[in-house]
């Protein structure tokens, strides 16, 4: 059975969806919509089934806001899916996307590999390789130190989508919390060249339609505990490369 592309898009903006589709369609893949979960749209019960505002006060530096909410309960949704439907592996992608042809060779390479939890498809800041191996097709696939952020686009294993649910209630950014990988044994390696790339151009209207993008409410104790603990996190490689290539 083929890996499922989930396209997580919000309710009014259809036409980005229809746009990513048709630039997937044209690569020859498959994709449903996701719809989005809308942060502000939940009632202050609903957000304290997933969100945990005391540990986020404890341990993390800023206040989320309702936007990041709603990000990371739409992806944790998608995990409970792969769950629910005992689903293998998944490609999730978010609708504000430049889309390379290599998208493909990256999936059928990833399929390849072994006792991987998370592959990135995406690096708006494109942090280095600790370690690397070359694929076919000139690619590479390889571990990091500092994983980098975004959710533009991953490839997930069942595995990995048990793993991050064990963060619910959650109390950071969903891309925050997969860098602290440690914490729940996920292992995660990236695949280059990224075949995914964010379109800023979409950035306004998303933070518009989730009411702003985060909170600026923090102090310098908050400040120091998460730069602490994020500090410590770099120490360890996201995954052991040889496990994953077999080498």
């Amino acid at each position: 059975m083929p890996i499922p592309f989930y396209i997580i898009n919000m309710q009014g903006c259809e036409d980005r969806w229809e746009t990513t589709l048709k630039r997937l369609t044209s690569l020859h893949l498959n994709a449903e919509r996701f719809e989005a979960t809308i942060g502000k749209n939940l009632s202050e019960q609903e957000i304290l089934k997933w969100y945990c505002p005391k540990k986020n006060k404890k341990r993390y530096n800023r206040n989320l806001s309702a936007g990041e909410i709603g990000c990371y309960v739409s992806h944790m949704r998608l995990w409970q899916k792969m769950v629910d439907e005992n689903i293998a592996y998944s490609v999730v992608l978010e609708d504000d996307l430049f889309i390379e042809a290599s998208l493909k060779d990256v999936v059928d390479a990833a399929l390849k590999l072994k006792n991987w939890d998370l592959i990135k498809l995406s690096d708006n800041r494109n942090f280095p390789f600790i370690d690397s191996t070359l694929l076919e097709n000139s690619l590479t696939v390889g571990n990091y130190k500092k994983a980098p952020n975004g959710t533009q686009g991953y490839i997930i294993s069942l595995s990995g989508a048990k793993k991050l649910l064990q963060r619910k209630p959650f109390f950071r950014p969903v891309d925050v919390d997969m860098q602290f990988h440690t914490e729940v044994g996920l292992n995660m390696i990236g695949i280059k060249p990224y075949p995914v790339a964010e379109d800023r151009s979409f950035i306004s209207e998303i933070t518009s339609a989730n009411a702003g993008s985060h909170s600026n409410r923090s102090t310098f104790i908050r400040n120091l505990i998460h730069r602490s603990s994020i500090h410590r996190q770099r120490r360890y490689k996201t995954a052991d490369l040889a496990k994953i290539t077999g080498e």
